[in-house]
């Protein structure tokens, strides 16, 4: 998406739902979805920023219930870990009733765990109250997005500082859409896979993280708009401190689709495919490594008992290309391997220096869990798109073939609670494919 659109998209998100303008679809992404744009397979890849109102299957009237939280001035210092208790549901703090790993396996009760679920990237979105991302879902919607997956499934959102916790007019943090997703995921007995931090910086700082910023600048504050008034490391603490205890933690992801290139100024935060580049692949290893080593492990320090999982794309982004994978993915701050698969239907895709084999391989070596983070498949109207119908196919050959060879779970990108009217790789409520992820995991 231009700069331009995501400009307009979060000025919306600013107003009352009930005064924003609508925007047609198709001056939007297929799939509404915020660039984070260094993948190989960026071509029919969904390469815009959301609109607030991006869908027209979303209930416009939706609202957050009221009263559940109270902004906490950011003037105010967080607590030191030992006194950081969640308020959200009841406590879930023994491992046994966690998503765990063993010997490159997740578990959970004992067993090995695998999954299929959804991302559903903008359901934190509350218009008129933080700056939102893509469509506002209605408490029912949201119901219906957990309860249409099976028990303890996973769903991937995105809980990023200047457009889901910061309040547009006290520009204080403001729990209220947050806790929302975590009590409506607990009703429903599901976990969330917590996604902390965007690569490109669209719908957050708009900042483009770059070697230096891996290499210790994520404890500096970036704060153009007033929505992102604490630094990454100190907003990764308050979120970690409130959530931790939530029995619908599933585990935490620090940061979407990390790269550790630069992208000058002028394409930032929503232009930088094609644009960006990596002047020393050695180097940005060492920064992403050292960045993971810190934030894993304050994580872990924080929260001992759930996972933290990479968010790497896998297919050779700057610091994580071939070998540099697995020397990023062997830190003690990541327990769980990522991927994201754009390859269209082919089951196991990628080449024999980046591809998902050869990532299967790495993650068996280290004896850490993999799971793919994110998948994308298109469907819809249009001479060459899939039918909905065709697509389910093409997700039931790829989830089988990928779970025996190695991966724990995969997350279709991207839920919406309407069908599209074009080809996209979004689900909704009805479509085949969110049929064949109910059935869950042919493991």
């Amino acid at each position: 998406m231009s700069t331009t659109l995501v400009a307009t998209a979060m000025a919306a998100a600013v107003g009352s739902p009930a005064a924003v303008t609508r925007q047609k679809s198709s001056q939007l992404s297929t799939a509404a979805r915020p660039v984070e744009p260094t993948r190989p397979h960026a071509t029919g890849h969904p390469g815009s920023g959301p609109s607030p109102n991006a869908d027209a299957g979303q209930d416009p009237a939706a609202t957050l219930p009221t009263g559940t939280t109270t902004p906490v001035p950011l003037d105010e210092p967080a607590p030191p870990p030992a006194a950081a208790v969640s308020t959200v549901g009841p406590s879930a703090t023994d491992a046994a009733d966690a998503i765990t790993a063993s010997d490159g396996q997740l578990m959970l009760d004992g067993r090995p765990y695998h999954f299929v679920g959804v991302n559903a990237y903008e359901i934190a979105t509350a218009w008129g109250v933080n700056g939102s991302c893509g469509t506002m879902v209605s408490d029912q919607q949201l119901d219906q997005l957990f309860g249409s997956l099976p028990p303890n499934s996973l769903v991937r959102f995105w809980a990023w500082e200047g457009s889901m916790a910061v309040n547009i007019h006290t520009h204080q943090l403001d729990w209220s859409a947050l806790d929302r997703i975590f009590a409506t995921a607990t009703r429903f007995h599901q976990r969330l896979l917590v996604v902390i931090a965007g690569q490109s910086g669209a719908c957050d700082a708009g900042n483009w993280k770059d070697p230096a910023w891996y290499s210790g600048g994520f404890s500096q504050v970036v704060d153009p708009n007033g929505l992102t008034p604490l630094s990454y490391w100190d907003y990764l603490q308050a979120i970690v401190n409130r959530y931790k205890a939530s029995p619908a933690l599933g585990m935490w992801e620090p940061i979407s689709e990390p790269e550790a290139s630069t992208c000058p100024p002028q394409y930032q935060p929503s232009d930088c495919g094609g644009h960006q580049t990596c002047p020393d692949e050695a180097a940005a290893a060492r920064a992403m490594r050292s960045f993971f080593d810190a934030v894993g492990g304050e994580i872990h320090a924080l929260d001992p008992v759930h996972l933290v999982e990479s968010g790497t794309i896998g297919s050779g982004q700057c610091g994580t290309s071939g070998p540099d994978y697995e020397t990023v993915s062997a830190s003690r701050g990541i327990d769980v391997l990522s991927y994201h698969d754009y390859n269209g239907p082919i089951p196991i895709g990628g080449d024999q220096w980046n591809g998902l084999a050869l990532r299967f391989g790495e993650a068996s070596a280290l004896r850490k869990p993999i799971i793919g983070g994110e998948i994308g498949l298109t469907a819809g109207t249009g001479p060459d798109c899939a039918t909905p119908a065709a697509r389910a196919d093409q997700f039931t050959i790829k989830e089988t073939a990928q779970l025996q060879a190695g991966s724990s779970g995969l997350l279709v990108w991207d839920w919406e609670p309407g069908p599209p009217s074009d080809c996209t790789f979004d689900t909704y409520p009805g479509d085949p494919l969110m049929g064949v992820i109910a059935e869950g995991p042919r493991a």
